[in-house]
């Protein structure tokens, strides 16, 4: 009952953050844009979604398919790592390096401003952006009500020379005033019973 009420709370805290965006500009990747593509393959497709979540000491395992609107709030918090807006112009720097681990390149954004929430944006691509394999992010959040810190991850798959949303996993911890911090990991892992592609995808 415990790791329900923190998920809906979590939940709850993620929805409320996403609010209206401000105007875009060009100058870094376009996470929106990812997202928005991936959404609209959701929608037209039946995605069974297995999550499990460790919440401090508790575990939970769920598998359900989500409708359009619970898909929308699955990716919401990733729509927090869109550092493309007006005010972070000009705040990141951008740098390209192979990845020793595997055959990818990695574009990372980085940024010393106290104010960014998104601390760095890591993409692993292989031959261009285009062929997005994951995306890194780590993201910090204070107000009133409570502190977080957040690593978040995207994971791709190549299904028919398309990108698509494999999996994804958000982890880190919480404190919620006045009670201890609580450590938290949510992974989640799509199983597309079918593949069928919007137009343009």
């Amino acid at each position: 009952m415990r790791i329900v009420i923190f998920l809906v709370c979590l939940s709850s805290l993620l929805i409320a953050c996403q609010g209206v965006e401000p105007q875009e500009n060009d100058d870094y990747f376009d996470v929106l844009g990812l997202l928005d593509k991936q959404y609209e393959l959701l929608k037209i497709n039946t995605v069974s979604l297995t999550k499990e979540a460790i919440i401090d000491l508790d575990t939970a395992v769920t598998s359900f398919v989500p409708d359009t609107t619970k898909w929308k709030n699955e990716l919401g918090i990733f729509r927090r790592l869109d550092i493309n807006k007006p005010k972070w112009r000009g705040q990141y720097v951008i740098a390209e390096a192979e990845d020793q681990f595997s055959n990818l390149t990695i574009r990372t954004y980085t940024t010393n401003n106290a104010e960014a929430e998104v601390k760095y944006l890591k993409l692993y691509y292989l031959a261009n952006i285009a062929d997005l394999r994951r995306v890194e992010a780590s993201w910090q959040e204070n107000n009133p009500v409570y502190t977080s810190e957040r690593y978040l991850t995207l994971y791709f798959e190549d299904i028919s020379n398309k990108i698509v949303l494999g999996a994804y996993e958000v982890r880190g911890s919480q404190k919620m005033m006045l009670q201890k911090k609580v450590p938290f990991s949510i992974k989640s892992m799509l199983d597309y019973q079918s593949l069928n592609l919007p137009q343009g995808f």
